[in-house]
């Protein structure tokens, strides 16, 4: 019985993530003062930042250097490039193969994080389906994400083009 007790102890967490709009992504690193000097100090903490391939708010990432715990991509939440995007309307670009990958190797280099969070402009459709999948890859905290997560719709070009590439793995 007392191994049990000490197994449970020492088994890693499962990962905890969160799907937010901008603006609360936002809030949350303003909160917890994480700039670009400090992100790297949250070694427990992964940031996907999801932002429009181009326009105004939306385009403004938060993270403008390169971390180990942060990945940006600049996609539109569109099935094609140049579709019209709620978010975006200016030249648009649709996820890519390349995209894909992008977040599967992240998602390895950071396999022993607590907590996943990511963001798009209304933490719905392309986070939706970030989420979904690392939730999936990483084997995360499902109850947790059903409870906090119950508003996302996943983008199904998103979630198929991820869902495709780590069959080729």
């Amino acid at each position: 019985m007392e191994t049990n007790k000490l197994n449970m102890k020492t088994k890693k967490e499962l990962t905890k993530i969160y799907v937010l709009p901008k603006v609360q992504f936002h809030e949350i690193l303003k909160n917890n003062n994480i700039t670009d000097e400090s992100v790297e100090e949250f070694i427990n903490i992964g940031f996907i930042c999801i932002n429009d391939f181009s326009g105004k708010y939306y385009h403004d990432p938060l993270f403008l250097a390169d971390h180990h715990n942060v990945l940006s991509l600049f996609f539109d939440d569109v099935e094609n490039d140049l579709d019209i995007s709620p978010t975006n309307h200016k030249e648009t670009k649709a996820f890519t193969k390349d995209d894909a990958k992008k977040i599967i190797n992240f998602l390895d280099d950071n396999k022993n994080i607590n907590t996943l969070l990511i963001h798009c402009a209304a933490g719905i459709s392309r986070s939706g389906a970030v989420g979904s999948f690392a939730l999936s890859y990483l084997n995360g905290d499902k109850e947790h994400f059903k409870q906090t997560n119950s508003f996302i719709m996943p983008n199904a070009r998103v979630l198929r083009l991820l869902n495709n590439e780590i069959s080729k793995y």
